[in-house]
């Protein structure tokens, strides 16, 4: 199902973003809840998770983007089913924003992460971005050749910290 999904150009980003989003309201109905709300995702799921928190406003509290690929999308990459490239919507991000990257990824390369770095800070948005040198793609996956420990330790302790922080936040706006 997922070769089948991406050779038709990826999941549609409006199902996405409004799986994800009704998956947040449904969290927040919880009499369990602090109130608080957080997004993570990894790959593309790091994509996805950038373009929900910039499209749901108040839905979330904190969003965790590790290696998301195609967040700045060359338009020739767009797709009917993936129409706007996810950077184009950063004015709207509605909480803040932790980026873990390796150094030696090519989706997101660093000029690419230097790039969403760049209209993060443009739209004076809270985030906080951490790149590992000699980690590529996926450097967290412990049962994969791409692992690397030292720096998937040091992401994990920055991701808890991250989410930490922002579940006794004041709402950010």
């Amino acid at each position: 199902m997922l070769a089948k999904s991406r050779a038709e150009g990826g999941l549609p980003d409006d199902q996405v973003v409004g799986d994800m989003a009704a998956a947040g309201t449904y969290l927040r109905s919880l009499p369990s809840l602090n109130g608080k709300v957080g997004i993570l995702g990894s790959c593309s799921g790091g994509r996805h998770t950038y373009l929900t928190a910039c499209r749901t406003p108040g839905v979330f509290d904190a969003a965790v983007d590790c290696w998301g690929g195609s967040v700045v999308q060359a338009r020739e990459r767009l797709t009917p089913a993936q129409p706007v490239s996810p950077i184009e919507y950063t004015k709207d991000l509605s909480c803040p924003l932790l980026g873990l990257f390796g150094e030696d990824d090519q989706n997101p390369a660093p000029a690419q992460v230097a790039l969403h770095e760049q209209e993060l800070k443009k739209y004076h948005k809270q985030y906080e971005f951490h790149s590992y040198k000699g980690a590529g793609h996926g450097f967290f996956y412990y049962h994969l050749p791409m692992y690397r420990h030292e720096q998937a330790m040091d992401g994990w302790k920055k991701l808890w910290a991250f989410l930490e922080q922002h579940r006794d936040a004041p709402q950010y706006a």
